[in-house]
């Protein structure tokens, strides 16, 4: 069975998950890339090195968002969004946003004390480059589909 995600339900996939893939367009290229985020507030926050990606937001704010739970081909959610490109320079929110995202991904790694520190504070070329952004959210959409013969 195919349906929509009720609002409630795509608010607790974008909160549950930590991968999604962020979507940009500019001067007639376009670029999709996963990344590493947390959501809170109607908000996507996520960082990175400089690159392309932050080179495109800059030029076209204006930005998708998708992200999922897959169990199998006929048991799926996920997670559409559009929003706008925002970068964080208020130093009290980027460490939030930095430790939100730490707080989602330590968990998962199995040799934490091997990865870059990621805006935790360690001084290398990496942290000083470290972008902070958000998506501020103004649309969001979800389907799914369940097997209804697994239950």
């Amino acid at each position: 069975m195919l349906g929509k995600l009720e609002e409630e339900e795509i608010e607790k996939l974008l909160s549950e998950q930590y991968i999604g893939r962020l979507a940009c367009h500019a001067h007639g290229v376009s670029y999709i890339v996963p990344i590493n985020y947390v959501y809170s507030s109607g908000m996507v926050y996520a960082h990175s090195a400089p690159g392309q990606k932050i080179r495109m937001m800059k030029s076209n704010p204006q930005v998708c968002f998708q992200t999922d739970q897959i169990r199998d081909t006929y048991n799926w959610k996920s997670v559409v969004c559009w929003g706008k490109f925002e970068e964080v320079t208020d130093a009290g929110e980027k460490q939030r946003a930095l430790q939100g995202i730490i707080h989602r991904m330590m968990p998962l790694t199995n040799t934490p004390s091997e990865q870059p520190s990621h805006g935790t504070g360690k001084t290398d070329a990496y942290d000083e480059e470290i972008i902070v952004f958000k998506i501020v959210l103004h649309l969001k959409t979800g389907r799914f589909e369940v097997n209804d013969s697994s239950n």
